[in-house]
């Protein structure tokens, strides 16, 4: 088990252009085997819900995490597979709960695909107030479904 990333670190992170995904993935690189380039890579399509406002990037990379701790990595019976999906499907849940939403546009409370939404984002430093302790508490929460 790990301790979240510290705050400053995160915000520190975002400024340099590390997105979510990036850093919940890389926070935990080194118990999934892979390296910290490895890891940015992997994730570095999914920010900003891939880009669409879509899911947040936290939930992707945590379900990267997830789908490389658990997936399996090819047939499986159905019970196992259902176990997985369970795990899955209890973080997402808790995730929302927690946060309103799975979405970005719900997290962040304004649509970032639009010229207005990301505006508003950019006017309120949300990626660094909302984003940046978003990846901490996310990072928190998945030591609970590992």
């Amino acid at each position: 088990m790990s301790t979240p990333p510290e705050l400053e670190e995160v915000q520190e992170d975002f400024n340099m252009g590390i997105i979510c995904a990036q850093q919940v993935l890389a926070h935990f690189a080194d118990r999934l085997g892979l390296t910290e380039e490895t890891a940015l890579r992997i994730a570095s399509a999914f920010g900003s819900g891939m880009g669409k406002a879509e899911v947040c990037g936290c939930v992707s990379g945590s379900l990267m995490v997830i789908g490389m701790m658990y997936g399996p990595s090819g047939p499986c019976p159905r019970p196992q597979k259902e176990a997985f999906y369970a795990r899955r499907d209890a973080f997402t849940e808790a995730f929302a709960k927690a946060h309103g939403s799975l979405q970005c546009r719900g997290v962040l409370g304004h649509d970032i695909t639009t010229l207005e939404g990301m505006a508003a984002v950019k006017q309120n430093n949300l990626f660094i107030k909302t984003c940046a302790p978003l990846v901490c508490h996310t990072c928190a929460l998945l030591e609970e479904y590992l």
